[in-house]
């Protein structure tokens, strides 16, 4: 079993550029990281983790049921991506490091991995737009336990590490690169079309939001979800999640209100961020996900970038944004009162985002207002009527009535 791999940054260079190394103890559930020379003395070396991998010659060690740190999971495949890789590889990863390099130069941001300490591959994908049929057909072999063609299985590797649960591959059109998400048979809802209309009513806000279209394919619908951390084939940034900042698998009351929160990110973005308003935006965003119900807002859907030019962080552009349910119980802590989905839960840590209470009280009034209008919004994105029945149910009607 492979205990040792390399970690490399693609961008920097017209190759990748080895960072650093990671060991891993499967048994003991403890990984290890340090960043190496070479890496530290050059003038665009930057900290892959500004929290818990700061720039230093130190060794960083990590204890979590993967034994790695989070920053390098979040370059490798969640649920989704671990079933197409055990799926398509005839030798199976063992463990987290071996399911890196087996997705190496698939995942999201700039990392890529290998066993050589001297050279690792090109994030490459070569599926264009012409190959979403032959992609949605191993979309549906995956997911009925079927076969996959053989000429199918190469092309939806591509996209493996991208995480998530859901199944999705990636694309690319010229310089422009897309995930692909699928709708499943057993959805509720067209989770295509509703993420669309969602993520593009989160756009009339002041927030920076992926574009998405939604395209049609083999009569079924296909979300294109356009990448914002890479131009082409070519990483433009380094992507770190809120997972790997917040960096705790324990989860209590007292976490929930201040490490594992909305605001603990606020405080990261106003420590390491240029951009004060990303405050505000994350403010924004976290009002919108109360108030349409999008209670998977987890550490995974949140996100900072560090751009491989301007080499500064940014609050990523957000993504995976759609109405759950209704209970009101939220992927991360609102505030003083935990997970809890409520007017004044959102209020009680307003100052954590740079808010004072009036101002905060002003941005809910706005989410509401624009909220309110989900029905006649969506409908007008070609939700159809019975899905828009069915979101009544969805949609928190609390904040609707």
């Amino acid at each position: 079993m492979i205990s040792k791999a390399y970690v490399f940054v693609d961008g920097l260079e017209s190759m990748p550029v080895v960072c650093g190394v990671a060991t891993i103890n499967d048994k003991a559930r403890y990984g290890e990281f340090r960043y190496g020379k070479s890496f530290l003395a050059r003038k665009d070396a930057f900290p892959l983790d500004p929290v818990n991998l700061p720039l230093s010659d130190a060794l960083f060690t990590v204890r979590n049921p993967k034994g790695i740190f989070g920053v390098l999971s979040d370059a490798g495949p969640d649920s989704w991506g671990e079933k197409v890789i055990l799926s398509l590889h005839k030798t199976k990863p063992q463990n987290a490091l071996e399911f890196l390099l087996a997705g190496s130069g698939m995942g999201v941001g700039a990392l890529v991995f290998s066993l050589s300490s001297t050279a690792s591959k090109l994030k490459k994908n070569r599926n264009t737009l012409g190959d979403l049929p032959t992609l949605f057909k191993a979309k549906d072999a995956l997911l009925n336990d079927q076969t996959i063609p053989k000429e199918a299985q190469k092309a939806f590797e591509y996209g493996s590490s991208m995480g998530g649960a859901r199944p999705k591959t990636t694309v690319v059109d010229g310089d422009i690169a897309y995930l692909v998400k699928f709708n499943r048979p057993d959805d509720l809802f067209n989770h295509v079309k509703v993420e669309h209309a969602t993520m593009r009513m989160l756009a009339e806000l002041p927030c920076t939001v992926a574009d998405t279209q939604v395209k049609r394919i083999l009569n079924s619908d296909v979300l294109l979800v356009k990448r914002f951390e890479q131009y082409g084939t070519k990483p433009t940034h380094h992507f770190i999640s809120a997972n790997a900042l917040i960096n705790t698998s324990v989860i209590t009351p007292e976490i929930l209100s201040k490490q594992y929160s909305y605001g603990f990110i606020a405080e990261v973005i106003q420590k390491f961020g240029s951009e004060p308003e990303d405050m505000s935006e994350l403010f924004h965003r976290m009002v919108f996900n109360v108030f349409i119900g999008n209670t998977d807002d987890h550490t995974r859907n949140h996100g900072m970038l560090f751009s491989l030019l301007d080499r500064d962080w940014r609050l990523s552009p957000a993504y995976d944004v759609l109405p759950i349910n209704a209970s009101g119980q939220h992927g991360l802590g609102i505030g003083d009162n935990g997970r809890e989905g409520s007017i004044e839960n959102l209020l009680s840590q307003s100052q954590r985002f740079g808010l004072k209470r009036f101002k905060a009280q002003r941005i809910i009034d706005d989410v509401k207002e624009l909220t309110l209008e989900w029905p006649s919004y969506f409908a007008k994105l070609n939700v159809g009527e019975g899905d828009l029945e069915r979101l009544k149910g969805i949609i928190p009607s609390v904040f609707t009535e």
